[in-house]
């Protein structure tokens, strides 16, 4: 088995953007790669001997289609994205660099670390936001920049409105590059647009809908998680730049649980959320929601509850249906009693 470790340096996006980094590269080079998070560092594996004859593989992670780009380097010019482009690809070319980063020697000069890489390094929205503003905060050597930009914009996913961005990267828990992969692709795909109740419902949403494209990943096997949960961040439209606002970690315990336990109740939280969507008049059924599966209290459940049974009693408008007794018990058993 090969071995890969990318000790934590306290920058919560990078670090992880890092070490997918290495995941992909590892990915490419053995046709296998699996992440996980060992507390002070993360550590990339695989059973297989990686092939260096396979380095133009790594080419094609870095192609002009992925829209990611754009995203991940949004605090900086076009043509900054462009020239940065061709210098990541033409250092993943060069067989002498990928060993070098795969040995954990990062080097290169120091550059300036754009924000919208690092959503966590900016406090947020304090005062009046110019239409742009300096980067010179946060230093990193270059082999670190090319390194985490590889692996950001191969797993984070992006929605946006029109005065918010919000990025989501899965929390690896044993995780296979492929299988976050092919979630992110169905993701893509399903979750339309930015949730009109905002960014938390937006990040909910992803996070429900992630949770059950694990789960038919089990193929009808024992369900085993592949997330361990979900780094977001969130941009601020500011003039001619974003502008990173604020940040936070999704938790997916009661996700994981209800798949297993009671998969109907997942399915209507699903419905609410995509239904709710771009719908005007449930954006505090679709929030109440998205508080009370981050944060299964008595409290968030009787609040989201409430709005529930409310829209059900209305004439009017859309409906989601009613838990019968056993599956309103599943979801009790998982309420904290403070």
């Amino acid at each position: 088995m090969n071995r890969y470790l990318v000790p934590k340096q306290g920058w919560q996006f990078l670090d992880l953007a890092k070490a997918y980094g290495v995941g992909v590269i590892v990915h490419a080079l053995s046709g296998d790669a699996e992440i996980s998070d060992a507390g002070a560092y993360y550590e990339v594996k695989t059973q297989k001997e990686l092939d260096f004859s396979r380095i133009p593989k790594i080419q094609e992670y870095l192609g002009d289609d992925l829209e990611e780009w754009n995203y991940v380097l949004a605090t900086l010019s076009k043509a900054k994205v462009e020239k940065l482009k061709q210098e990541i690809r033409k250092f993943f070319s060069d067989e002498n660099n990928v060993k070098k980063l795969l040995s954990g020697h990062l080097g290169g000069k120091s550059v300036t670390l754009p924000q919208s890489l690092e959503l966590a390094a900016s406090k947020g929205i304090r005062k009046a936001v110019p239409s742009s503003y300096s980067e010179d905060q946060v230093k990193i050597l270059q082999d670190e920049l090319y390194l985490a930009v590889l692996g950001a914009i191969n797993v984070s996913l992006w929605k946006y409105s029109k005065e918010y961005w919000v990025a989501v990267y899965p929390l690896p828990s044993n995780t296979k590059i492929r299988h976050i992969q092919d979630i992110r692709s169905k993701l893509k795909d399903s979750v339309k647009g930015f949730h009109r109740a905002g960014y938390f419902a937006t990040v909910a949403y992803i996070a429900a809908k992630l949770v059950k494209e694990e789960k038919a990943l089990s193929n009808g096997g024992k369900f085993s998680p592949k997330i361990g949960g979900l780094f977001y961040g969130v941009m601020m439209k500011t003039g001619n730049q974003p502008k990173p606002f604020t940040s936070g970690l999704f938790p997916l315990e009661l996700l994981h649980t209800i798949v297993v336990s009671n998969e109907d109740a997942l399915d209507m939280w699903l419905k609410i959320f995509e239904f709710t969507s771009f719908k005007k008049g449930y954006e505090d059924l679709a929030l109440s929601l998205a508080k009370f599966i981050a944060e299964p209290t008595l409290d968030n459940y009787y609040s989201y509850a409430r709005l529930h049974l409310r829209n059900e009693l209305r004439k009017e408008g859309l409906k989601f249906g009613v838990y019968d007794a056993d599956s309103l018990l599943e979801v009790l058993k998982n309420v904290e009693v403070s």
